[in-house]
Parts: structure tokens; C-alpha cells; sequence
């Protein structure tokens, strides 16, 4: 049986991901995975999971925002032959997932995931030792959206960032 890694962050956006996860769920199953689910804690998370997990997975497939998404990617790019990524876009903007024509409802997106046709991605890396996603900033105020707490992104969307 293939093997799926589900690396969901459950604060992004309003935390909408806790009302669709067992839909998500009955959606890998059927495709014929074997689900192995990741909830993350603390910042660091989806990459440290991602890293150590992810050489023996078919698939990962991470849930939450734009932050969530990058953290996973470079855990991915730790490993010498990641396995590909699917993403459920859940976080308070998703410009990623919405760059990618990624469906914005969460089950067609887990369908995605399973069943679509991969995509190449670029990744870029600062200094040897960062990676990202869709873009990089630097300059005196590149922290404020990371620094912004979950609960204020929740409520103001994108005016808090």
C-alpha cells in the first residue's frame, strides 16, 4: 500500500482544516494510500516531520498556509529524493496554492493531491541555508507577517499582514 504523510497545520486561516479533516482523510484512503497524520505544534514542525519522515513516504501532503507550505518544502529539501508534495491550501491569503490554479475548497484540493498531475516548482535558497516558495523578501520589514500573531491573521485577513 502507498504511504501518504499529512502535515496540517490546525491554526492557519481559522482553523476551517478541523471540519474537513476526516472528508480529507476518507479522500487519501480511497485513493489507496495508507495516511499517516502529522498536526503540528510549534514553528519548525512541517519541516522537521517533512525531513525525517518523508524518505519513506509515496506522497506528502501538507495542509495550512503560505508558512506551512514553505516549512515543508524545506524539510523536503533535505532529502536526497523527496517524494512529491501536494498542498491544501487553509491559511489566511494562500497566494501560493492560488499561483498554482490549487482549488481553494479543501476536498477538491485533496482530491488534487492524489489524483492530479505533478507540477514542477522552483525553489530558491538564501545564504546556504533557507529555502522558499513563490517568494523571498528581505529589508526591514519582511518579519511582520511571521511575527504577526495567528489569532489577529484570523480576524483582520490580509490587513493584518
Amino acid at each position: 500500500m502507498k504511504k501518504l504523510l499529512f502535515i496540517v497545520n490546525p491554526r492557519s486561516g481559522k482553523g476551517k482544516i478541523r471540519s474537513k479533516m476526516l472528508e480529507i482523510l476518507d479522500i487519501f484512503i480511497k485513493a489507496g494510500y495508507e495516511v499517516r497524520v502529522y498536526i503540528t505544534q510549534q514553528p519548525l514542525d512541517a519541516k522537521n516531520v517533512a525531513a525525517q519522515k518523508g524518505r519513506k513516504m509515496d506522497l506528502i501532503v501538507c495542509s495550512g498556509g503560505d508558512g506551512t507550505l514553505n516549512e515543508t518544502v524545506s524539510g523536503l529539501m533535505e532529502l536526497k529524493d523527496p517524494p512529491p508534495l501536494g498542498y491544501i491550501p487553509a491559511g489566511s491569503t494562500n497566494d501560493y496554492g492560488t499561483s498554482l490554479n490549487i482549488p481553494k475548497q479543501m476536498l477538491q484540493a485533496a482530491k488534487v493531491a492524489v489524483t492530479g498531475e505533478n507540477q514542477m516548482a522552483d525553489v530558491g535558497k538564501f545564504c546556504d541555508e533557507k529555502y522558499f516558495v513563490y517568494i523571498a523578501g528581505f529589508g526591514a520589514f519582511t518579519e511582520v507577517s511571521y511575527l504577526t500573531p495567528q489569532d489577529k491573521k484570523n480576524v483582520l485577513g490580509h490587513q493584518a499582514i
